[in-house]
């Protein structure tokens, strides 16, 4: 069931006589299912008028000169010096009071006028509903010498609780704001089953694909010549699903951009507010491909690393990549931008991010910006960490296979070889004093800068605007 029915000028192109079944249908629509209706018109003739419950009448500019019951129209602005004459319809003469002769100088100052004046005597009108409060009495100061100080005192408490209900006010409109944004991104998943479905079949026959190409991966028993596919496997995982999570981010949130940025320039909600509904709404959704992936990967190959451990850096991973591509696409103006951006410089997160197997020479450090990007990159941070996690305290099994069985396993490739256990891996990877958890939280602080870059671009980012009246 519709929960609101919204019509924008359903009654225009019709006559008199269509435009009145029109209505008609739709105030025995609203009433007869109970839904709230909302609808645009223009000049309707009295017998719409009549069907008419309340009305909101605009200026041009957007100026609010009246809002309310539709019966309650014609005193108000009697009160207020502009009586309907009679034999002709409210809705016209309303209409004509809010119109502006363009063509006439004269005239369309003394029509702004007016409208100014309907529009302050609204304002007015609404402050004081507002403000008074049935329940409130006047308060005579008592004839002593304590009445400054009884004044002094209703007056602080007065103060206090105007400030309480503000505050109670400005909570309960945040609230209200993150919930309906957070419904929306919720409804566009739901709407992308098939895609969402898509995704998940894809990350489940990348997992079968990966344990199928690294087959040595597998014995309970951690061989010696299993060392640089479990590097590559573990690499190809972090990879994948980064750049799944990336690229599905640049494109939903740069489309949105757009929306985005006619919605924040009507104030309509905040960019944080904005962002933290679709970290909430996406990033669950963007976790369970990886806990797919990861489950699978497991299963079907022998990493000495937990299932735990695996779901948790590949989750937090994702939330990176994920801010990252909400960073991006804040700072960008369109989809193509986004992507253009995007792409580069997930590739230099991936090169630099990928473990050399030739191992670390400490007497040829990097450059300060490839240092830089380095820090910069999630792809790192997941890949040590998975590393660490796996290799950590490892000990090989050897198969009694003879001597020369037992050198035909051992790697053939750069720091890989002549290794004894885990712990020299890691040692000569240049992660011989890494810590997981130092890792994982380096980890984290990258997802923290990359969500305030994001919403740095969604409230510094927008479109800038001229003062006309300031440069005429």
């Amino acid at each position: 069931e519709p929960k609101i029915f919204l019509a924008d000028e359903p009654t225009t192109g019709l006559d008199s006589a269509q435009a009145e079944k029109v209505v008609a249908l739709i105030a025995k629509l609203a009433k007869d299912r109970q839904v709230p209706s909302i609808c645009t018109l223009h000049q309707p003739k009295t017998s719409i008028w009549n069907l008419l419950d309340t009305f909101i009448l605009l200026a041009p500019g957007g100026k609010m000169c009246y809002a309310g019951d539709r019966s309650g129209a014609t005193e108000y602005f009697k009160n207020i010096g502009y009586e309907c004459p009679p034999e002709t319809n409210p809705a016209e003469y309303f209409i004509d009071l809010v119109s502006i002769d363009t063509e006439d100088p004269v005239k369309a100052a003394a029509d702004t006028e007016r409208i100014d004046f309907l529009h302050h005597q609204f304002l007015d009108s609404c402050t004081a509903t507002i403000l008074s409060y049935d329940d409130v009495e006047m308060w005579t100061p008592p004839e002593s010498g304590s009445a400054s100080r009884m004044n002094k005192y209703i007056s602080t408490n007065v103060s206090f609780s105007s400030k309480i209900r503000k505050e109670m006010t400005r909570i309960s409109n945040t609230i209200n704001r993150f919930a309906s944004l957070l419904q929306r991104s919720l409804r566009q998943n739901i709407r992308n089953t098939s895609v969402n479905v898509l995704r998940f079949g894809c990350s489940a026959m990348q997992a079968v694909l990966f344990a199928a190409i690294f087959k040595s991966v597998r014995d309970d028993k951690p061989l010696t010549k299993s060392i640089a596919d479990r590097v590559a496997l573990l690499t190809y995982a972090v990879v994948n699903m980064s750049i799944m999570s990336l690229m599905k981010t640049l494109d939903l949130f740069a489309r949105e951009r757009f929306v985005v940025t006619r919605e924040q320039m009507r104030h309509n909600y905040y960019g944080f507010e904005y962002l933290l509904a679709k970290v909430v709404s996406e990033m669950p959704l963007d976790t369970a491909y990886v806990l797919v992936h990861g489950a699978i990967l497991k299963q079907l190959t022998g990493l000495r690393t937990s299932l735990a451990t695996l779901m948790k850096t590949l989750s937090l991973m994702t939330v990176s990549s994920v801010s990252l591509g909400f960073a991006i696409g804040s700072l960008t103006s369109s989809v193509d931008t986004a992507m253009s951006t995007g792409v580069p410089i997930m590739v230099i997160f991936m090169i630099l991010g990928v473990i050399n197997p030739s191992g670390v020479n400490l007497d040829d450090p990097p450059m300060p910006i490839m240092e830089l990007l380095k820090i910069a990159s999630p792809i790192k941070w997941a890949i040590e960490s998975l590393v660490v996690a796996e290799f950590r305290d490892m000990a090989f099994g050897e198969k009694e296979r003879g001597l020369w069985g037992n050198l035909k396993d051992l790697p053939r490739m750069g720091a890989l070889a002549m290794v004894r256990n885990g712990n020299e891996v890691l040692e000569n990877l240049g992660l011989g004093n890494a810590k997981y958890s130092q890792l994982m939280k380096n980890l984290g602080i990258l997802s923290c800068v990359y969500l305030s870059m994001s919403w740095l671009g969604l409230a510094f980012g927008g479109p800038k605007f001229i003062d006309i009246a300031a440069s005429s």
